[in-house]
Formats: C-alpha cells, structure tokens, sequence
C-alpha cells in the first residue's frame, strides 16, 4: 500500500513538471493587449457617464417640477420653484410651498459637476398656480454640459405639461426643440 501511494505521488510530480505557468514574454504580451484594449474603451465610457448625468439632472428638473405642480393642486396653495446660482456651475433649484416655505424638494449643482443652468423666464421663481396646476410666467430652464450640449425643460402655460428637449439637434434621446 505504501508502495502504491509513493509512485501515485511520483506521477503527480512527473506531471506537474511538465505543466508550466506561462513565461515572462506572454505575461507581457498578454499584459500590454489588455491596456490597449482597456484605453480603446475609455473614451466611451467617459461618454456614457456623461451621458447618464445629462439624462438625470433632466429627469431630476422635471420631477421637482412635476411634484411642484401636483403638491400646488394637492395641498390647495401656490408652490414656488426658485433658482440661485443661475448661469453658474454652483447653482440649486428649490420647490416650497408659498405661504409657509416648507422645502418639498430640490436639486443640487454638486452632483452634476461643470453643468450650467440659465433661465429664460422674467424671473427667478416659477410659481404653480393652486387651481389648475399652472405656471404664473412663460419661459425655460436650461442647462449646458461641458461639450456644449444644451437641454432645454420647461412648463407648457397653456396645458400645465412639462416637456423636455435638446435646442441644437436630437441628443441623449430628446428630441429637437421645435
């Protein structure tokens, strides 16, 4: 019995000498196509990031504006939507409610570095109206990421809806404005 496990552990070690790891050469070999490969798909990735931080802060901005509307109608006084910061990187959009102030949401510049918001309306704060849902004023906010890309959200007047699209071309699936 001894005998039989003393050249089962003699086979193994036969074995094992022929199998080797690999050598330096295909370590580096291997090493050096996967860098080129990793640094092929960087670029999209940045890209998709980007991407994915342009369709939320849209999605972001409707829904506090959205919630504004509904709350305006829901608790039967006017909700405000005031922006500070406008047409700078350090900027913060807050819905109250307009007798008390309570905070019922906001968005932050802090999550969404090198994004610009400016507004088109004649003022700073949108007002929803308690009866239907409305806005007081006209107008849009906008925001701009670093490649340029503009994203435009604003309130229709006439049907309280709120609509998302892109001012130069079709980008981030929005649609021209138009």
């Amino acid at each position: 019995m001894a005998r039989g496990n003393s050249s089962y552990f003699h086979y193994i070690h036969f074995i094992a000498k022929r199998q080797r790891g690999f050598t330096l050469l295909e370590l580096v070999i291997a090493v050096s196509v996967m860098s080129i490969l990793i640094a092929m798909a960087a670029p999209s990735f940045s890209q998709l990031i980007e991407t994915n931080k342009i369709k939320r802060l849209a999605t972001e901005i409707e829904w506090l504006l959205v919630q504004a509307k509904s709350e305006a109608v829901m608790r039967g006084e006017n909700v405000e939507v005031t922006i500070s910061g406008a047409s700078t990187t350090n900027w913060v959009l807050i819905s109250k409610t307009a007798s008390s102030a309570k905070v019922l949401g906001e968005v932050r510049s802090d999550n969404f570095s090198n994004t610009e918001i400016q507004i088109s309306f004649s003022a700073e704060t949108l007002v929803f109206n308690k009866r239907n849902g409305k806005t007081n004023i006209l107008g849009s906010y906008y925001f701009t990421n670093l490649a340029g890309d503009k994203i435009s959200i604003f309130p229709n007047r006439m049907t309280g809806r709120i609509y998302t699209c892109s001012v130069s071309k079709a980008i981030y699936t929005y649609a021209k404005c138009g």
